[in-house]
């Protein structure tokens, strides 16, 4: 797997000579309850940090380099400053359970994810910890194992709250016992991948003969991705540059020339909505494939995900994708060219689900704007459109007459 930043000389070197160096291993007396649901990869955690002097050294450095976040940006700062190793194995413990619990206009659904994006905020040893072996395998086991677990009967603990919730708007969705507290659901992620009554009725398709015409292909926050697309002969990306690697992003796709050059939009997913993702044009799908890759690692997750909750504005950036957990479809429109439709799993997100019909397909396969195309599990999550250049502008997003273009606190009526 190709790594999604690329470590200087010097600090190679640093991790080469410090372990090298490094001799003795504190032992951490750390206990994992038997019922933990992530215990095989924090086993393999403590295990690792043991044994693999170069994991350890990562990890030691991780912490000594913790940086302070943006004033205000989380309440008391970075987590992890003036914390070691000891202190990672209860936060992975605490977080293997944990049910988010939606609380008015809000929720914590983020609670962990976000603390563990900002282990590696401006931080190239907690960032490369998790997107090298064995970290990136741990990280990837401990999700697997925390999505069993949110596949569990147990993991239903707070759907009735979610339900009570007015943003969910239960009663435009399908509930396996309308009558019960909690729909009926059997597993939290069951709850979080419900679908919709009557797509048609709620999210009806804007001027749907008209192929002009580009859909959200979800409930998202979306801003257009201000950046040059390039390939992949460009020089590396140094901080501060707003390049995306169409080539990587893509995955060597066939296709990926094409949209050198071009424009993208990016559409935020938020814990609360709908995480089924479908057609945003008419067209083709000419080609389809999921990617492995790294669950989290993202440099600067504050300028990302800001605390004004305007996900993916100007500034943030989208390098990082390139080698995350993803999948794409290629989609021909015929007079406006190639679609790129990139799904993109975020911070613990393994779960970049496709519809088999796309998988399977032999050949190219006819869709309809607002055709359902797959859908996430729970976590962070993304889709990012491409377009050809000259093909569409992303400088703005434009809304017609009557769509929703923003939702009231509900906390202040409570």
């Amino acid at each position: 797997m190709k790594n999604s930043f690329r470590i200087s000389s010097l600090v190679f070197a640093f991790i080469i000579f410090a372990s090298i160096s490094t001799i003795s291993i504190a032992a951490e007396n750390v206990a994992i309850p038997d019922d933990c649901p992530c215990k095989g990869s924090i086993t393999n955690l403590i295990d690792a940090y043991h044994n693999d002097k170069v994991f350890k050294v990562l990890i030691d450095e991780a912490f000594k380099n913790m940086q302070p976040l943006p004033e205000g940006y989380m309440k008391g700062g970075n987590p992890w400053i003036g914390k070691s190793f000891a202190d990672l194995i209860p936060f992975f413990v605490e977080w293997s359970s944990f049910l988010p619990e939606a609380k008015g206009s809000s929720d914590n659904g983020l609670k962990y994810i976000e603390q563990m994006d900002v282990f590696a905020y401006k931080n190239p040893f907690g960032r490369t910890a998790f997107q090298t072996s064995p970290g990136v395998e741990i990280f990837d086991l401990f999700v697997r194992e925390r999505g069993d677990f949110l596949s569990s009967k147990a993991s239903t603990k707070y759907v009735a709250k979610w339900l009570a919730d007015a943003r969910i708007e239960k009663e435009e969705y399908v509930q396996p016992d309308p009558t019960a507290a909690d729909g009926g659901f059997k597993s939290y992620n069951e709850f979080f991948s419900r679908k919709f009554k009557d797509i048609k009725k709620v999210r009806p398709q804007t001027m749907p003969d008209r192929d002009y015409v580009i859909s959200s292909p979800t409930d998202a926050i979306m801003n257009p991705i201000p950046v040059t697309i390039v390939d992949g002969s460009t020089q590396l990306k140094t901080k501060g540059t707003q390049e995306l690697n169409i080539k990587e992003l893509l995955a060597g796709s066939r296709y990926w020339n094409k949209f050198v050059g071009g424009t993208a939009l990016s559409c935020i997913l938020m814990p609360n909505t709908y995480h089924h993702y479908h057609a945003p044009v008419d067209g083709k799908v000419l080609e389809t494939r999921l990617v492995d890759g790294a669950l989290i690692g993202m440099e600067d997750f504050p300028k990302f995900a800001p605390a004004d909750g305007n996900v993916g504005a100007h500034g943030a950036s989208f390098g990082a994708f390139e080698s995350y957990a993803r999948g794409y479809f290629i989609i021909d429109t015929g007079d406006y060219g190639l679609v790129g439709v990139v799904p993109v799993g975020l911070s613990t997100v393994g779960s970049v689900v496709f519809k088999d019909k796309f998988l399977k397909a032999k050949g190219p396969v006819a869709i309809k704007r607002g055709d359902e195309l797959g859908h996430f599990l729970y976590g962070g999550s993304m889709v990012i459109l491409i377009f050809e250049p000259g093909k569409y502008s992303s400088g703005a997003i434009k809304v017609r007459l009557g769509n929703q273009i923003g939702i009231f606190d509900t906390d202040l009526n409570n």
